[in-house]
C-alpha cells in the first residue's frame, strides 16, 4: 500500500510525470542524454517541488519528497538522483533565507523559471568542519574568487545554479566554512569527464572546475569566527541539509529496488520471496517516513537528529542490499542473461554506498549518539 500511496502523492504533486517516465521507458530513460532528463524535470515542474509555497514553489513536505523520489526512483533512477541533489540542495538554501540576500530571490526564481540547481559539497562530517570543501574562497574587491573542483557533479552540463561549499584559509591559518551560490552564466566554470560508468550516466555527473569563479558578497555565507549567530546557522544549514539528503538518498534508492520487486512480482508466484521483500521494502518505507516526520517538526536540525537520519539512511541501505540480491536470486539466471536490466537495477541500487557520508566517516558521530541515547542519570 506504501507504493501506492507514493504513486498517489506524486500524480497530485506533478501531475502527468509517472505517465510520461512510463511512456518512454526505463532503459531507455537511462540510455537517454541527460538534456532529455533534465527537460522532463523542468517540464512537469518538479524543480519548485519543496520549494514554500510563499515563493511559488509546490511546499511538498520532506514526507512527501521521499515518497515521490520513491516513486521516480524506480522509473528512472536518474531522473532521482537528479532530483536528489537538486532538492537537497533546495532544502539548504530554504534555511539561508534571511542569511544571504540572494537566497529570497533565487527561490523564487527556481519556482518561476524551473531552474535547476547543482550541488558543488564535498562529504559532509558533523563537527566544525561540516563541509570539507575542495573549492576553496579568496576575499576581492566586492566579494570572493573561487577556485578548486567538485567531482562528480549531477547535472554538470544543465544546471543553472550551483551551491557551492566554500573553505577560505585564514591568516593564523585557520579556515572558515561557507556557502556560495554561484550562476552557470558563462563564469569561469569548465566541465571535465568524469564518470565512466554506463550506470546511471544519465544524470550527468562530470566533474566541475572552478578556476577564480568571482561570487559577489551578497551570494556567500561565512561562518566567522567572531559572530557565533552566523556560524551556528551554518551549522544548522549544513546539518539540515545533509538529513534531507540521507533521507532523500534512501527514497531514490529504495525505488530502484522496487522496480527489482516489481519484475520479480509479474514474473513469479513464489509468495516466499514477496512476503520477505514486503517486510525489507516496507519497513524501510516507515523507517524512512518516521524520520522525515520527526525532522519536519524540528525548527532546527542538531546532532541528535542528523544521527538518527543517519541510523535511518544505513538500515534502509541494507535492507535495499538484502532486497536486491534476494530479488535477483528469485528471478534467476535467464532473466539476467535474457535483458541488461536486471543487471542495470543491481548495480544502481548498489551506488547508495557511494554518496556520502561514507559509513566509516559516521562511525564517531554514530557511536556517540548511542553511548548518548543508553547513558543513565542518577
Amino acid at each position: 500500500m506504501s507504493m501506492l500511496h507514493a504513486r498517489n502523492v506524486t500524480e497530485q504533486r506533478l501531475p502527468g510525470l509517472i505517465g510520461a517516465l512510463q511512456q518512454r521507458g526505463r532503459m531507455a530513460l537511462e540510455t537517454a542524454e541527460p538534456a532529455e532528463i533534465c527537460e522532463l524535470f523542468r517540464r512537469y515542474r518538479a524543480a519548485g517541488l519543496i520549494i514554500p509555497e510563499a515563493y511559488g514553489g509546490l511546499g511538498a513536505s520532506t514526507r512527501e519528497t521521499v515518497e515521490i523520489l520513491r516513486v521516480v526512483g524506480s522509473l528512472c533512477p536518474s531522473l532521482a538522483v537528479m532530483m536528489t541533489m537538486h532538492h537537497h540542495t533546495i532544502a539548504t538554501i530554504v534555511q539561508l533565507g534571511g542569511l544571504i540576500p540572494a537566497a529570497d530571490e533565487l527561490l523564487c526564481a527556481i519556482a518561476q523559471n524551473q531552474l535547476l540547481i547543482a550541488s558543488a559539497f564535498a562529504e559532509g562530517k558533523s563537527g566544525a568542519q561540516i563541509f570539507n570543501s575542495s573549492v576553496k574562497a579568496r576575499a576581492v574587491e566586492g566579494g570572493f574568487l573561487l577556485s578548486g573542483s567538485k567531482k562528480p557533479c549531477t547535472m554538470s552540463h544543465h544546471m543553472d545554479v550551483i551551491v557551492v561549499g566554500v573553505v577560505r584559509e585564514n591568516a593564523d591559518g585557520s579556515f572558515t566554512q561557507g556557502f556560495a551560490v554561484v550562476f552557470e552564466d558563462g563564469s569561469r566554470i569548465t566541465r571535465q569527464p568524469f564518470w565512466n560508468t554506463p550506470v546511471l550516466a544519465a544524470a550527468d555527473s562530470q566533474a566541475l572546475v572552478f578556476d577564480d569563479v568571482f561570487v559577489p558578497s551578497e551570494r556567500m555565507l561565512l561562518a566567522e569566527g567572531d559572530d557565533e549567530a552566523v556560524a551556528a546557522s551554518v551549522q544548522e544549514t549544513s546539518l539540515s541539509g545533509l538529513c534531507w539528503f540521507q533521507l532523500m538518498v534512501g527514497g531514490t534508492y529504495l525505488g530502484v529496488v522496487s522496480a527489482m520487486a516489481a519484475l520479480l512480482l509479474a514474473r513469479s508466484g513464489d509468495e516466499a520471496p514477496l512476503a520477505q521483500l514486503a517486510i525489507e521494502l516496507e519497513g524501510a518505507q516507515q523507517a524512512l517516513i518516521g524520520t522525515a516526520r520527526e525532522l519536519e517538526e524540528q525548527r532546527a536540525a542538531d546532532e541528535a537528529t542528523y544521527a538518527k537520519a543517519l541510523c535511518t539512511r544505513f538500515m534502509v541501505q541494507g535492507a535495499i542490499e538484502r532486497s536486491s540480491n534476494l530479488a535477483v536470486e528469485a528471478l534467476g539466471g535467464m532473466a539476467f542473461i535474457r535483458s541488461n536490466e536486471v543487471a542495470y537495477l543491481l548495480a544502481a541500487s548498489r551506488a547508495i554506498c557511494f554518496h556520502p557520508i561514507s559509513r566509516a566517516t559516521a562511525v564517531p558521530l554514530l557511536a556517540g549518539f548511542l553511548r548518548d541515547s543508553l547513558a543513565t542519570h542518577g
